[in-house]
């Protein structure tokens, strides 16, 4: 059972009332006896407060530590938005000392763009209760600095019990990097929604050629072989041989055509390897097109590329020389497929007419635009080199570290 330890003023009261009993000497040393014994309880007592101080004071260290070195800025305002106490890292997140900012406006550190959204906040901190929670996301501007800083204020309203006004315990979290992450986040989905856009677009494009080489050069083979075979049955049996002759030509490199434009459409040979692929289309465009096309590729093994990388270079090349078929006035053409270390380097060179291309602003045609973009999904870059009169020369680099 613990025995309660009596106070100062108890122990006072009871020395006064021992010493009015009299002065026998029985009296004297029972008063004696008793002081003694007051004495050293009162040391145990000062023992126990001087270690209860002790450790009210390690508490509050270990509190104030907590408080000022905590990751997130802890402040307190007032109902008008000024900041009554603040931690050190909050002091360190708006760049002044906290003996500067205790007593100023948060409102002078909060951008001028989101100076509207703080007092919105205010105003509804002010309608909140005592215990609710509300949050804002800001734009801080250091004072030093000036750098802009994003921060989320978390406030929870409550009423100071020794003034009895109305007090915002607010912590304050900088999210500038969380900020910059998703920023980043949304630039990139914009570019891939761009990019998909922009691959559509080239699909469409792809399609509405083949349709003008049908229309062009299909179609004029057509509309020919059916005016040599409407006129078949005129005149004599050796120009009646001789149209016949010449409809069986048409016949022929009608023919021709279809299975260069389905080959275009699909090449087979690609499933067996991109060297392969544009070996075959480069033979079948040059007897096509008539135009002297060479092919050399070195650095390949038995080792294939990604589908997707052999797919989009096949197409960069196939669009680079049918602009030379449509736009170069070329009479010879070298392609150049080439592995260097882990990087794979396409060349497409002609000497034909050439062009400015600073001065091709709107890509002119020539599939610029479509081919660049292809290189870039599949992790490369596409160069062009070209003068008036001086031929053209594309380059293409795919990085080993983007074919992964």
């Amino acid at each position: 059972m613990t025995v309660r330890r009596r106070s100062v003023e108890e122990i006072a009261a009871e020395l006064k009332m021992l010493a009015e009993r009299g002065d026998s000497e029985r009296d004297r040393l029972a008063l004696l006896h008793e002081v003694q014994v007051y004495q050293e309880e009162l040391i145990v007592q000062n023992e126990a407060l001087s270690r209860a101080l002790s450790a009210l004071e390690e508490t509050r260290d270990q509190f104030v530590e907590l408080y000022d070195f905590s990751p997130y800025g802890y402040l307190t305002l007032d109902s008008q938005g000024v900041v009554l106490r603040i931690n050190l890292t909050g002091a360190s997140l708006l760049g002044k000392h906290r003996n500067a900012i205790e007593g100023m406006p948060l409102l002078g550190f909060v951008t001028s763009s989101h100076r509207p959204h703080f007092l919105d906040f205010l105003r509804e901190c002010r309608a909140c209760e005592d215990g609710g929670s509300l949050s804002v996301e800001l734009q801080m501007a250091a004072h030093k600095s000036r750098k802009v800083r994003h921060a989320q204020l978390l406030c929870r309203p409550r009423t100071d019990a020794a003034s009895g006004h109305r007090q915002f315990l607010t912590a304050m979290i900088d999210i500038t990097e969380r900020k910059r992450l998703e920023e980043a986040q949304e630039r990139g989905a914009r570019e891939r929604a761009a990019l998909t856009s922009r691959l559509l677009s080239i699909q469409d494009e792809e399609r509405q050629r083949m349709a003008r080489d049908l229309h062009d050069n299909v179609g004029q083979l057509v509309t020919a072989l059916r005016l040599k075979l409407a006129s078949m049955g005129d005149g004599p049996q050796d120009v009646v041989r001789e149209r016949l002759q010449a409809a069986d030509h048409l016949v022929n490199e009608l023919d021709r055509q279809l299975d260069f434009i389905a080959h275009e459409l699909r090449p087979a040979a690609l499933d067996m390897g991109l060297v392969g692929a544009l070996q075959q289309f480069i033979d079948g465009w040059s007897r096509t097109f008539g135009i002297a096309a060479e092919f050399h590729a070195s650095g390949f093994t038995e080792t294939r590329l990604p589908p997707a990388v052999e797919t989009h270079l096949y197409r960069v090349a196939q669009e680079a020389l049918h602009n030379v078929y449509k736009h170069a006035q070329a009479t010879r053409v070298g392609v150049l497929l080439e592995k260097r270390g882990r990087d794979v380097v396409l060349i497409v060179e002609d000497n034909g007419t050439g062009f400015d291309p600073d001065a091709v602003k709107a890509d002119a045609g020539l599939g610029l635009i479509g081919m660049r973009e292809r290189a870039e999904i599949i992790g490369g870059t596409l160069n062009v080199e070209s003068r008036p009169g001086k031929g053209t020369t594309i380059f293409v680099r795919i990085s080993g570290s983007s074919r992964g």
